[in-house]
């Protein structure tokens, strides 16, 4: 009798507790409204909320959680799971990813819950990925976070070895159309199955690095994700796993639809294998392990043939073929047979070509059963023939999408005036010092020195110096890896001069404009042509203290004047980064550092032009890389804001003292602009006549070279 009492209490305590909370299914949570659906946006109606969720567990957060511990997803230090809806004749709409962020908490149990057990957890419901971006948040599908503050609550197992359903029959087609990179989601379809078992059939892997990518055979793609530890070269591995070789069939692939970050872009569907039997694999084809040519010889002149070494590893069926073609960009395109040197070996001989001549080429490998391989996979190798010294431009323009070098790995000589040195960008210890050697597209690039004694370092912004390096491809995050550097950079001596020319030189900024740059991916026009150069922009205002609220990473974003406060806003603002730099400027307001806060006119702002964690952004060096609008204050409180009000059909303005000239503009609620005047306010109140306007509400902007804001009016007749 005292046990019966006991759990009646525990059960009333319980039903008390979680009674505050709505008790909510899988399936309730991850419908999609039509509205949703139609702005192509992933977001649960229920995001932000936090209440009970209901389903059946189909992953177990960790291996066993009495004798192993390591978790079977990686998401971080995170425990993950998925959860599916209790009805199992339900084939959309119907799995979610479920989430503990803090694993030292485990009063929550959620550790112990295994495959089968049908549960009640206290969520918060998020979205991942996230982004400030509306309209790239919205690309982040809906998932739950469980509770882990004082609000915490132990999972409640209402049932156990519960029958899973089979896997949900998929097409790529149904997430994407085309390749990866360039294709849009499928908001409509895809967002049935996210969190949701599915199963492809028949697919071929395209390309393994630094992603798994595969195909059907119509060529639409989309990324395996190495989530799982059977699945991953990186820690987390749970065994020794190598990525599928390019143009391996899979005759079947089971996955749970994830989504991540590739290169910084988020991917809204990515398909992610939990345990080794997921994939069953077919036929090995050939495998093309390498294409090299002579390192000492990144610029081939005028009459020098190219050699190119090839590796190629014979799959199941013997090969028939192995060729190099090469072509200058024209309509002829040569072939060579590749010579069979023994083993996986074999060489081909690439002719001379013209100087200034862009060469490309790529290798095939076929089998007897058909098979044909290539690599790359997608787009070409490539070189540049010159007869000249090497320019920075010859280094960083690239045919790879993704801002890549076609020189990573040959070591290079260059010569350019110093844009930032170690003063400029400290980055806490790290400092990075940028060559510039023109102010075309293409002619800077950062110079990596790791040493606090390297030589390099001594020297200063408008120091002209000839520097060696090893071409490399560098960033905070192994996708990010596409900022082009110099690595192992040494001084070349030219008649004694030990590798310093001359110094006082001075390097004009490029001049760009937010709306431009903002939204670039990696590897994209124009903003990768300004990389790790030295660029300006004028006439812009602070659009917010932080760009990553509530979190801080010491970026705040800036947008064009003239599209501040209107409907282009969200899309035209471009990051600036404070951390890196040596301003007094920042955005935590406890580092001592100042605070510059919406609505801040800015002169013009200068830097160097970075790619981070999926963003350009602009890196200003000292304080006078940033002009402050005159006579706006740029900590609290906020300037005054110029607002007016409607007498009659006259719009009456308030100039406050000091305020000249104005710029006053009406666009519609929807953004389009449909009367603007500017002038010198010579009386105050400044009066307009908004007579011919059709009635309606507009949006009024006052731009003064103090500050620029923006309020309603409601026109009548």
């Amino acid at each position: 009798m005292p046990l019966l009492r006991s759990v009646a209490l525990l059960s009333l305590v319980t039903l008390t507790l979680w009674g505050q909370y709505r008790r909510v299914h899988v399936h309730e949570i991850m419908t999609l409204p039509p509205d949703s659906l139609a702005v192509g946006s992933l977001l649960s109606p229920f995001v932000g909320d936090t209440v009970v969720l209901v389903g059946i567990v189909t992953v177990p957060p960790v291996l066993d959680p009495a004798t192993d511990r390591r978790p079977l997803l990686w998401a971080g230090a995170r425990w993950v799971t998925f959860l599916r809806d209790s009805n199992p004749n339900l084939t959309a709409y119907a799995g979610i990813n479920v989430l503990q962020a803090d694993t030292t908490v485990q009063t929550t149990y959620f550790d112990r819950i295994r495959p089968g057990d049908y549960v009640e957890v206290l969520v918060r419901i998020t979205n991942f990925p996230t982004s400030t971006d509306p309209l790239r948040n919205r690309l982040g599908p809906t998932q739950a976070e469980v509770i882990t503050g004082p609000q915490a609550r132990p999972v409640e197992f209402v049932d156990y070895n519960v029958p899973l359903p089979e896997p949900v029959p998929v097409q790529i087609s149904d997430f994407y159309s085309g390749p990866v990179g360039s294709s849009v989601p499928n908001i409509e379809r895809g967002s049935r199955y996210v969190g949701m078992l599915v199963e492809l059939r028949d697919v071929v892997v395209v390309a393994n690095q630094p992603v798994i990518v595969i195909s059907d055979d119509a060529g639409n793609q989309m990324y395996l994700r190495d989530q799982s530890g059977y699945f991953t070269t990186r820690a987390h591995r749970l065994r020794n796993f190598t990525p599928y070789p390019v143009g391996q069939r899979i005759r079947r692939l089971r996955g749970y639809i994830t989504a991540s970050t590739v290169g910084g872009q988020p991917q809204s569907f990515m398909i992610t294998p939990v345990y080794p039997d997921d994939v069953e694999l077919g036929t090995a084809p050939p495998v093309i392990t390498s294409v090299q040519r002579d390192r000492a010889r990144p610029f081939p002149r005028p009459t020098e043939p190219v050699p190119i070494t090839i590796g190629v590893r014979q799959g199941d069926h013997p090969l028939t073929f192995v060729r190099l073609r090469a072509t200058d960009g024209g309509t002829d395109t040569l072939t060579l047979e590749a010579t069979h040197q023994g083993d996986t070996l074999f060489t081909a001989t690439i002719p001379p070509y013209p100087a200034e001549t862009l060469v490309r080429y790529w290798v095939e490998a076929a089998d007897t059963a058909g098979t044909l391989v290539r690599f790359p996979v997608s787009g070409v190798l490539f070189y540049k023939v010159l007869d000249r010294p090497t320019r920075i431009a010859d280094i960083r323009q690239t045919l790879n999408p993704n801002g890549a070098s076609g020189y990573v790995g040959f070591r290079v000589v260059l010569e350019g005036v110093l844009t930032a040195d170690t003063s400029d960008i400290p980055n806490n210890g790290a400092p990075r010092m940028y060559l510039q050697d023109d102010t075309a597209a293409f002619s800077g690039i950062w110079l990596q020195t790791i040493a606090t004694t390297d030589p390099v370092r001594s020297f200063r912004r408008g120091d002209r110096i000839r520097v060696s390096g090893v071409v490399a491809e560098l960033g905070a995050r192994a996708q990010d890896q596409h900022v082009t550097a110099l690595t192992s950079v040494a001084l070349v001596d030219s008649n004694g001069d030990g590798g310093f020319i001359s110094s006082g030189n001075t390097v004009p900024p490029v001049i760009v404009r937010t709306r431009d740059l903002a939204g670039n991916r990696q590897g994209q026009l124009p903003a990768e042509g300004w990389e790790s150069m030295l660029v300006e922009f004028r006439n812009v205002i602070v659009v917010d203290t932080n760009a990553d609220a509530p979190s801080n990473f010491g970026e705040f974003h800036i947008v064009d004047a003239d599209l501040f406060g209107t409907a282009e806003e969200s899309t035209a603002r471009l990051r600036v980064e404070t951390d890196d730099g040596a301003t007094s400027y920042g955005t935590r307001g406890t580092d001592g550092k100042t605070v510059l806060h919406r609505g801040q006119l800015l002169d013009y702002i200068r830097g160097i032009l970075f790619y981070s964690f999926g963003n350009y952004k602009l890196v200003p060096r000292k304080d006078d890389d940033i002009g402050i609008g005159v006579g706006v204050p740029s900590v609290s409180p906020r300037p005054s804001r110029i607002s007016g009000h409607l007498v009659g059909e006259a719009l009456e303005l308030p100039v406050p003292e000091g305020v000249e000239r104005l710029r006053v503009e009406l666009s519609t609620v929807l953004g389009q602009r449909v009367w603007r005047w500017e002038g010198i306010a010579h009386a105050s109140p400044l009066r307009l006549s908004l007579s011919g306007l059709p009635p309606g509400m507009y949006v009024v902007r006052v731009v003064s070279d103090r500050q620029c804001s923006a309020f309603p009016i409601i026109l009548l007749r």
